[in-house]
């Protein structure tokens, strides 16, 4: 067989055109004009039947399609490809989408965020999967088969009570004619108490005005002392008035509005007998019970008036007055003093370089902020030494061990809020001395204090000077504080350093502590 040109070009343009198709048909492109593309990451825990060569779409428009799906580590590792210039950022998530209800699935990409920045590697990190339709019908069937369960049940029940429902039924209607009964037999009572009720408005009627106008009198009286200066009765006699113009204003309507309940009660009330006799007896006591408390009311203002009673002197003697607004202005500023007054308790030990030791139990009031008392009883392990002369003996030395008493008035000169220096006198120690304190910071003080001036603690030593002490306290942390610094600095032979260690509560620590344990405080 002889391949014409004509021939041989058309057997190459048709084999051509079936590759084209072949091409078209296993990759739906063609390769030659595919755009360039990237390839990305994600692991989901289920696919839900995505395959390879499904398409993605980044926020729906198609975009790419998917390369590979393969387990690896007990993750499904999706491998797809997306156009070039197609930005993902770093809150991008990926998904299973299904096109319509029983349609293919496809690989939905939210490119994320723009603000949170471009996605660095090829991984992303977030993923969701989709609800297997299979697993939906399954669930949809097993709740239409327990609905069904729940109607076969209901259905049962009424079956087996359907006795017990047709007897109630029965004993409503039953109970629906006693009660009309019962109405109908009890409408003389209820007429009675209708009676009762308008002859309670009547009384109303009558007594409330003269209790109005004994208080519009009382009002007037209290007035003519307010004009005597006297203010905290001024406001008595406005609030009195007050209430004596709203009863005037609100009782028509008061009165309005039982007359309206009596109409409703003719139609509407239909008890029993003997409630309703039991009801007309408590209203008929009530109303006794309001005439005496009109006629007290005018008694007492009847006695107010001629200075009878506390009330009635309080407001007719000046002098009683006067004394009371005294007394109430005294109690009130002790109260003031007390409640400002603030108390600090405290307890410590030093240490000095000798071996010797210090106990001190102190109780600090201060009334203001600028001054404050000092109570201290101490323990000193050196005892306190003195000399006794015996006739015949000659002097003897002596040693006695008992707490020593500081007891001391201070007061504060402040430059700033927390700085000041403070002066301290009285006793320190048993005897006459003088103390200094300066605190340039908050949780910092400096002290000195000099004390037993012609001191004779130290037999065979003549000439002593008082002893001076020089320190720095310093708070660690909440009440606990440490000290540190010299003593008995005047004198060279007894001169020594100290350190010590101490706690010192609030008054308001104190009951925080102390409640914490049940003590009664409050």
């Amino acid at each position: 067989m002889n391949w014409t040109t004509e021939l041989k070009l058309g057997a190459f343009l048709l084999a051509v055109a079936f590759s084209f198709a072949f091409l078209i048909l296993t990759f739906g492109e063609i390769p030659v004009f595919k755009p360039e593309t990237e390839e990305y990451v994600v692991y989901f825990d289920d696919v839900s039947g995505l395959s390879v060569g499904a398409e993605v779409r980044v926020a729906g428009v198609r975009a790419g399609r998917v390369k590979k799906v393969e387990l690896e580590e007990g993750k499904v590792k999706v491998v797809f490809e997306l156009e070039k210039g197609i930005k993902l950022f770093r809150d991008a998530s990926a998904g299973i989408g299904t096109l319509g209800l029983m349609g293919d699935k496809y690989l939905s990409i939210d490119p994320g965020t723009p603000s949170k920045g471009e996605l660095t590697g090829k991984v992303l990190t977030k993923s969701e999967g989709v609800a297997d339709t299979d697993k939906l019908i399954r669930e949809l069937t097993k709740t239409a088969e327990n609905f069904k369960e729940v109607a076969v049940t209901l259905r049962n029940l009424l079956e087996e009570n359907r006795k017990d429902i047709r007897e109630t039924v029965r004993n409503l209607t039953v109970l629906t004619a006693t009660l009309r009964d019962i109405l109908e037999q009890n409408r003389k009572d209820i007429e009675t108490v209708l009676v009762e009720l308008a002859k309670l408005t009547r009384n109303l009627n009558e007594t409330l005005p003269r209790a109005i106008a004994s208080i519009n009198r009382l009002s007037d009286e209290l007035n003519a002392v307010v004009s005597e200066n006297r203010e905290d009765l001024r406001s008595l006699v406005a609030s009195l008035r007050s209430i004596s113009e709203d009863l005037e204003k609100k009782l028509p309507s008061l009165v309005d509005n039982l007359n309206h309940l009596a109409m409703d009660l003719r139609g509407v009330i239909h008890e029993n007998r003997k409630d309703l006799r039991t009801t007309i007896a408590n209203l008929s006591d009530l109303t006794e019970k309001l005439r005496s408390s009109a006629r007290r009311l005018d008694s007492i203002l009847s006695k107010i008036d001629e200075g009878r009673g506390t009330i009635g002197k309080l407001v007719n003697d000046e002098e009683l007055y006067e004394s009371v607004t005294k007394g109430a202005k005294f109690f009130g500023q002790a109260g003031d003093v007390f409640t400002k007054t603030k108390l600090y308790v405290g307890f410590g030990g030093e240490f000095y370089s000798g071996g010797d030791t210090k106990g001190i139990m102190s109780l600090r009031v201060e009334p203001s902020k600028k001054t404050f008392y000092l109570l201290e009883v101490v323990g000193d392990s050196r005892g306190r030494v003195y000399t006794e002369e015996i006739v015949g003996q000659g002097e003897v030395v002596k040693k006695e061990f008992k707490p020593e008493l500081t007891l001391q008035i201070g007061r504060r000169f402040f430059w700033s809020r927390e700085k000041y220096f403070a002066v301290r006198a009285g006793l320190k120690e048993s005897t006459g001395g003088i103390g200094f304190d300066l605190s340039p910071f908050r949780d910092v003080r400096f002290y000195a204090d000099i004390w037993d001036t012609g001191r004779k603690d130290r037999p065979g030593q003549e000439n002593l000077k008082p002893i001076l002490q020089l320190g720095v306290q310093f708070r660690i942390k909440g009440p606990l504080h440490a000290r540190v610094g010299g003593d008995d600095l005047l004198n060279d032979k007894l001169r020594g350093g100290f350190v010590g260690v101490g706690l010192e509560f609030s008054d308001e620590y104190l009951k925080y502590i102390l409640g914490g344990i049940g003590l009664p405080f409050p």
